[in-house]
């Protein structure tokens, strides 16, 4: 609550409803009394105060933690469509109901369940970060599983991907030889938002933000590819704050640019492959050429190698069946 006095001489009153609503009242000159009562009554508890409606988490969730446009709009799409009416619900009194209407919601718009997961984990790490940051006791919905669903990888095959590249524009096929050299999520986020200052020339190595899981790797790129990278480098006037992959004319490559390049090459030789299969595709490989499956795993920004042995669990038993060869055998 708080007083106020306009010009008029008349005394203003702010005030919060139980609903949790802001209203003011406003009393005449010489009704300080009254006004001064009326602030008692509506005194409120300041611990009731603290409390925090789901908007509220997760704007300060995004406000604190660094995140890409892309997963921003997600958020908004799932704060303003599939979680409009709990918007100014308060985090505690949300209950098991509660998370099955964002479900029915996302259903509604045709979400498949993988899809359904993928938006209420959205408002389940906003939470939990909430309640690692003591904002509020705990996350509600913490407890309950996610929908049954089947995980699709998106990859492909190393030779589809070549014929795809071959039919690419140049400014493509360098980003392609990037996101394959520095096993980089094809996007706007991670491989056309890298710049000429995450290269340590020196070590030959590249250290990656990767704001999906608000981390950062460092990869170590082949030596041909650190090569022309930092031939491409001094053609920009060493220029550190210059993004490495650009589009035709130059600039910063959107999402619609490098989609249309993608899916038009595809088209012209009769391929069915995402641009994400490309980091599959780079593991698949380190994998089946003998590499260690901890250092794939740091490659791709993994923290732990179990994401990495379930994903590519075909070249994970190529990888044991080399192992087995080198074994050394006790003589009988």
């Amino acid at each position: 609550m708080s007083i106020s006095r306009r010009k008029d001489g008349r005394i203003c009153v702010k005030y919060k409803t139980p609903d949790g609503v802001w209203k003011q009242r406003t009393f005449a000159r010489g009704k300080e009394d009254e006004a001064q009562k009326f602030d008692a009554e509506c005194a409120y508890d300041e611990t009731d105060n603290a409390r925090m409606t789901l908007v509220e988490a997760v704007l300060v969730y995004l406000k604190n933690v660094q995140h890409c446009r892309e997963t921003t709009m997600t958020y908004r799409y799932v704060i303003t469509y599939l979680a409009r009416h709990l918007q100014s619900r308060f985090v505690d009194t949300l209950t098991r109901r509660d998370l099955e209407s964002v479900r029915d919601n996302a259903r509604e718009s045709g979400c498949k369940p993988s899809t359904i997961n993928h938006y209420v984990g959205k408002l389940k790490a906003a939470l939990n970060w909430c309640a690692e940051q003591d904002l509020i006791p705990e996350n509600p919905w913490a407890q309950y599983r996610a929908l049954p669903a089947k995980t699709v990888h998106r990859t492909g095959e190393y030779a589809d991907f070549l014929r795809v590249y071959a039919e690419l524009p140049e400014w493509m096929r360098w980003a392609c030889r990037t996101a394959m050299a520095l096993c980089l999520r094809p996007g706007v986020s991670e491989l056309f938002r890298l710049q000429w200052s995450a290269f340590d020339w020196d070590v030959g190595c590249v250290r990656v933000r990767m704001p999906k899981v608000d981390d950062v790797k460092t990869v170590y790129a082949p030596a041909a590819y650190l090569t022309e990278a930092r031939q491409r480098f001094e053609a920009d006037g060493k220029d550190a704050t210059q993004y490495v992959c650009r589009s035709r004319t130059g600039r910063l490559v959107q999402k619609k640019t490098y989609q249309k390049a993608w899916y038009r090459a595809c088209s012209k030789v009769n391929v069915k492959m995402p641009p994400y299969a490309m980091r599959h595709i780079a593991a698949s490989e380190m994998l089946a050429g003998g590499a260690d499956l901890a250092a794939v795993a740091a490659q791709l920004g993994h923290r732990s190698i179990q994401t990495t042995a379930s994903v590519y669990t075909h070249a994970v038993a190529g990888a044991q069946q080399r192992a087995a060869l080198v074994l050394p055998l006790v003589q009988r």
